[in-house]
């Protein structure tokens, strides 16, 4: 598993607003580079997922347990 580039703590904060900030940090990324985004809310981890593959980028990995998930992203 590749390193992540960047990590982005979305835990305590309610939809929209992982998914809002998760768009906002891989526009700042060059194309190829990871980010690792974790959160706490199992509805901002499906959204998150979604909006990904919606936009092209690839999911390298997630893992989850009952306190948090955390989603490992490449940028298409």
């Amino acid at each position: 598993m590749e390193e992540a580039h960047e990590v982005l703590d979305v835990r305590k904060k309610a939809c929209p607003m992982p998914v809002l900030l998760t768009k906002r940090k891989l526009a700042e990324l060059e194309v190829g580079k990871i980010l690792k985004v974790i959160g706490d809310y199992p509805s901002a981890k499906e959204n998150i997922q979604r909006f990904v593959l919606r936009e092209g980028h690839e999911i390298l990995n997630i893992k989850e347990n009952r306190a948090k998930f955390e989603i490992v992203i490449k940028k298409a």
